[in-house]
Formats: structure tokens, C-alpha cells, sequence
């Protein structure tokens, strides 16, 4: 406690960058979980008048950044997910890679190569059911969808966190 009877430890905490950088990992991860949560809601929460005039809302908003084919989308107790198996799998892959942020403070690497090689797996995909070579797989977009996600999620947060974190040190 300062001699004016406040705490001192947000501006302790904040000027600090562990501090920093635990706020920022903290932020995200629970922007990522939000946006998780909205893309299965409908799925998981009982039917109501609420879940289905907000359904058509929340639709909107997840159809700017997905196709939501039916044919490749998830559906989970009667429900499709707002978005396609390899949107969903893009954005998990965030929150898994967001949690496990949380729980290693460890500086990540800033590597351009790390998106080029997981955008490989992803594109081989979308080439290859695009050109009739196999036929549309949810499992394998899911699993694709949560590499590129895993590692989109961790370029952005080392880029943020060298340009905000460690620049103002």
C-alpha cells in the first residue's frame, strides 16, 4: 500500500514485461475463447427461443470469415457449427496454442518459415478435393485447419509481443 492508502501492484505488475506479457496472452486467449465459444454455442447450449433468434445473428457474423457449407461443416446435438471443419479446426488450433501460451511464458519464435510450412499440409488439401484426387474429408480439414491455426496464432502473438512488449521495455 503507497502512503495514499492505494495498492501499487496493477502499475507494478503493468510496467513489468512478464507482467506485460501475461496480460497480453491473457487477452487473446480469451478473445480466441469467445470466438470458439460462439462457433459451437448453438451446439451446446438447450434450444430456446434465445439460442435460435440469436442463431441467425451470430450466423452473420461467423459468414464473414467462412463459406459454411453445410456439406463441411460439423454438426453436434442437431446443430451445425457457424463455421466449416477447417475454420473450426483454424480457430481451436488458436485456443490450444493460446492455453498452452498461458502456461509457458516462454518467448516465441518470430519465424515466417513455421506459416509457409503449415500452410502446405492445408493447400495439398484444398488442391487435391478441388481437382477430384480424393474426396472432401472433415476429419482431415479439422486436423489441417488446426496446424495452420496453431501456428498463425503463435506468429501473431510473437509479433505482437516483440513490437508492444518487448520494444517498451
Amino acid at each position: 500500500m503507497t502512503s495514499s492508502g492505494s495498492y501499487n501492484l496493477p502499475v507494478k505488475f503493468l510496467t513489468n514485461p512478464a507482467g506485460k506479457k501475461l496480460l497480453l496472452r491473457t487477452v487473446l486467449f480469451f478473445a480466441v475463447l469467445i470466438w470458439c465459444a460462439g462457433i459451437v454455442y448453438n451446439s451446446v447450449l438447450p434450444e430456446s427461443a434465445y439460442t435460435v433468434l440469436s442463431s441467425v445473428f451470430v450466423k452473420k457474423i461467423y459468414g464473414a470469415v467462412c463459406h459454411q457449407r453445410i456439406a463441411k461443416t460439423f454438426k453436434f446435438n442437431g446443430h451445425y457449427f457457424f463455421v466449416c471443419a477447417r475454420c473450426t479446426g483454424i480457430y481451436f488450433g488458436a485456443l490450444v496454442v493460446s492455453i498452452i501460451s498461458l502456461i509457458s511464458l516462454q518467448k516465441l519464435p518470430k519465424k515466417m518459415m513455421l506459416l509457409y510450412i503449415s500452410t502446405v499440409p492445408m493447400l495439398i488439401d484444398v488442391i487435391s478435393t478441388t481437382a477430384g484426387i480424393y474426396n472432401y474429408s472433415k476429419l482431415i480439414a479439422l486436423i489441417t485447419g488446426i496446424f495452420f491455426g496453431s501456428a498463425v496464432f503463435a506468429y501473431i502473438l510473437a509479433v505482437l509481443e516483440n513490437n508492444f512488449v518487448d520494444k517498451s521495455v
